[in-house]
């Protein structure tokens, strides 16, 4: 899965120094990056819903021969990132830079009950977006 951010994305929104680039917080971000990208894919539960689609003349998603939503791609063939997704990707990255042991007024206390994968920010940006179902 690729990451929903860049490592000049996340320094930038983080207010990194370019200086540190390379340093401890650039192998924290190596880490970090890669987790909470795959953390959103997995909220919501179908990757498609990660970039955006293609839409017809009237503004209807265009579907594949599969039923999914075709997706818009860049220059390079790649599919384009939601802008909301990559919201929520440097929120949580923020959060979780910040509050590296789990603390802080952003995380999902225990009587919400279980299966928060993010934190509160990151699911409100995200949860137009999530696939629902009744379990």
């Amino acid at each position: 899965m690729p990451d929903l951010v860049s490592l000049d994305q996340a320094r930038q929104h983080l207010r990194l120094d370019s200086d540190s680039a390379g340093g401890s917080d650039d192998a924290w971000l190596e880490t970090w990056i890669p987790a909470v990208s795959e953390s959103i894919a997995l909220w919501l539960k179908d990757s498609f819903r990660l970039y955006l689609w293609q839409l017809d003349s009237n503004g209807d998603t265009i579907l594949d021969s599969s039923g999914e939503p075709e997706l818009q791609l860049d220059g390079d063939g790649e599919p384009i990132i939601r802008p909301i997704v990559r919201a929520a990707c440097l929120v949580e990255l923020a959060s979780q830079y910040r509050f590296r042991e789990g603390e802080g007024d952003n995380a999902v206390t225990p009587d919400a009950g279980h299966g928060y994968m993010l934190n509160k920010a990151s699911t409100a940006l995200l949860s137009g977006l999530r696939k629902t179902t009744i379990s």
